[in-house]
Formats: structure tokens, sequence, C-alpha cells
């Protein structure tokens, strides 16, 4: 569980600015925004030099705007007020140089990590402070009624740049993290045609709400359902689901009921796995603590557009054991069958002949299955296992050709 709110919450910070394999949404938790704030987080999409720092009240819809921010640890501080969005943005930073970002939000004191301005790339950060009280509700200090109570009337919404899809890698399943913010524009509510509703993958299995989602959202089977009207800004949409991994290449496909203004995934990569999207238009590894993430961005998307991720490389259990032991098992099943049709009552050399070759072939069988499980188990040279295995199938041949001998003499 606390791998998979870190994996979680570094999605959010880098891009934003788990988990049991085959159930992970249904019972998944999002972190708390505070569990975020002051860490700082490379990424690809700002120019080198560049720090963007996001102010919000208990949640990141809850922006602080026009607000100081300082940026202290270079030749000087430098000071910069956020955006609508509680974005301070400062550029022209020389790499290396080690800094921290801080303001102050209701007298409450609020400090980043000190981190090194990279060589490639920006970096990201979220200073999250205490949501005071009518602060989460976002009720004004002017007593007028907060925009979500005013009458809504007809509109349309889109996915926000920010939305994202995080997929981790489970033991015998990808979990995919839908984290989407439904973005109204205009200063009332609206009210679009119909209900915002999400077809999720045929494979899809354990679909489930995370914490943080709006109440809006309602699940049903593959389907996620998302009501309005909508308050002017953003509804935030968490859900996930898993799809089992059966071979070493899986492709995942999504369709959009509504346009999405910025394509953008992170994937944790485990060994070999690669990640392909015609969506994507620039992708990259990111190293972050112990782990490595593929992350995608692309332009945005249609309504009606499919996502698709094809992925290859997947760490998955081979088939051809099982299958081996199916039919070696039907093999043997048959032999019996033959030899319990077979009449007459063979002499005592026979008889003992026979038990030898019966226990010759127990114990190839046993060797045998040893050898396959030191291979999944990668115990063995692949060469040293290929030429074993040979041999080992080669003396059940002349094994079970002595028997039919014996058998018809």
């Amino acid at each position: 569980m606390r791998r998979r709110t870190t994996l979680l919450a570094l999605a959010l910070v880098a891009l934003v600015s788990p988990l049991q394999a085959q159930q992970p949404a249904a019972g998944a938790q999002m972190p708390d925004a505070r569990q975020m704030s002051g860490i700082p987080l490379p990424v690809s999409d700002l120019a080198v030099g560049t720090v963007t720092v996001r102010v919000v009240r208990g949640a990141m819809t809850n922006p602080v705007i026009d607000h100081p921010v300082e940026l202290s640890g270079g030749s000087s501080p430098m000071t910069a007020r956020t955006t609508d969005s509680g974005r301070a943005e400062f550029t022209g930073l020389r790499p290396g140089t080690r800094v921290t970002a801080s303001t102050t939000v209701d007298g409450e004191r609020l400090s980043s990590q000190e981190f090194t301005v990279p060589g490639t790339g920006g970096i990201r950060v979220a200073l999250v402070a205490t949501a005071g009280a009518g602060q989460q509700t976002g009720q004004p200090a002017s007593g007028a009624p907060p925009p979500a109570q005013r009458p809504s009337r007809p509109g349309s919404v889109v996915l926000g740049e920010q939305s994202r899809l995080v997929i981790e890698m489970g033991a015998e399943a990808l979990n995919v993290f839908n984290l989407f913010e439904i973005v109204n524009s205009a200063p009332d509510p609206v009210q679009p045609p119909g209900p915002i509703v999400f077809d999720l993958p045929a494979a899809a299995v354990g679909v489930g709400s995370l914490d943080g989602s709006s109440r809006q959202a309602t699940i049903a089977g593959k389907r996620v359902t998302v009501a309005g009207p909508f308050a002017p800004g953003s509804t935030t949409v968490q859900f996930g689901y898993s799809v089992p991994i059966k071979t070493g290449r899986l492709t995942i496909e999504q369709k959009l009921p509504i346009a999405l203004q910025q394509f953008s995934v992170m994937a944790q990569k485990v060994g070999t796995l690669q990640l392909q999207s015609p969506q994507m238009a620039e992708q990259r590894d990111m190293p972050l603590q112990d782990q490595t993430f593929i992350v995608g961005k692309g332009p945005g998307l249609k309504a009606g557009d499919t996502i698709t991720l094809a992925f290859s490389g997947l760490p998955h259990a081979p088939n051809w054991p099982r299958n081996l032991a199916v039919g070696l098992a039907l093999l043997i099943l048959a032999g019996g069958v033959w030899g319990s049709l077979r009449t007459g009552a063979p002499a005592a050399a026979h008889v003992e002949r026979r038990r030898r070759l019966e226990a010759k072939r127990d114990r190839l069988f046993t060797e045998l299955a040893s050898l396959e499980e030191q291979s999944r188990e990668h115990a063995i040279e692949p060469e040293r296992y290929a030429a074993r295995r040979r041999e080992l199938f080669s003396a059940l041949e002349r094994v079970y050709a002595e028997m039919d001998e014996e058998a018809a003499a």
C-alpha cells in the first residue's frame, strides 16, 4: 500500500505541478495532497533553468491566486506571484544551483525540500497549505453565493491538461489509474447535453473509484458515468482498473467521451517493458527514487478519439511448462489405459523388467520437472538447460520404446 501511494503521489506532483495485482482499484487510496507538498519533481516539458511552484489550499483544485512565492539559494532570492492556476514561475536559473521554494499562506509557512536545478528540463513543486474554514467549500468572503450554487446553463466541458493515465505493474496484471479533471471554463455551472460516460476495456477487472474522486461519478460494471451539472473550474474524477497479463504483449484501448486538452501517461517500467502509443508525441524514461517510469505526452484529442497504449516486454509466466505437464500426463494416462486393455499374465521376468522401466521413467520425469523449475527461476544456463532437456526427452523416448517392446513380447 505504501509503494502504491508513493507512485501516485510522484505521478501527480510531476505532471500536475497503488496494491494487489488483480483488484487494486476498488480498494486503492489516493494520497493526501499534503503528503506531496514540497517534493520537487523533474519534468521534460519545461525549459532548462525553469522552476514552477504551485500553491494550493488543501487540494490541487484550490489554487492560491496572486500570491508571492520566494525562491532562495541562488545569488539572490527571487520572488514571483501565482497565476490563476496557482503557479509561480521562475526562469533563467543556472543549472546546478541548489534552491528552496517557500511562501506563507494564512500565517502558515510552507517550504520545499532543497533541490538542484537540472541541466535538462525543469522542476515542478507543489506547496500545499491547510484548508481553512470555508476554503474547502469555496464560500467567498463577500457572502455572495458560490458559483457552484448558481443556476446551471447548457454548456460543454473538457478533460483538462492535468488529466493523465498512470500505469503500475502488478504481479500478474497492469493496474491502470485514470486521473482526470473535468474543466468548466464558464463562470457559472454548466449542464452538458448528457452525462459523461467512460467505457472501459473489455478485459478490465476490479473497476473502482479512488479516494478524492467526485461523488458525481458512479460505476456500473465496466462503465464510469459522471453526471452534471459541473461547477466552474475543475471536477476531479479518478478511477482505476486492472488488465491481466497473459503474454509479453498487451494493448489497452479506451475511448474518450469528451475532448482532452493534452495527452499524458506515466507507466512504471519493469525489466524490458516498452510502451508505444500513436497519441505520444514525445517519450522518455524518468528515474524516481529506485524506480524508472516511462513518461509520454502528446497533443489534445477530440471527443470520440481512442487512446491506445501498446505494451511489450511484459513479465509473464510462460505457458509451455504447463502444456508440457499436461501432455506428459495425457501420455502417461494413455499408456496406462493401453496397458490395462492388454490381456494375459506376463512371466515374472517380464514383470520385473516392466517395473524397472517404469521406475526409470518416473525418475526421468522427476528430473525433467526439476530442470523446468530451475529454468523458470533462472538457476541454470540456457545452453545447459537446452542440452539436458534434449537428453531427458531422448531417454524417455527410449524407455517408452523398451516398454512397448516388453508389452509386445
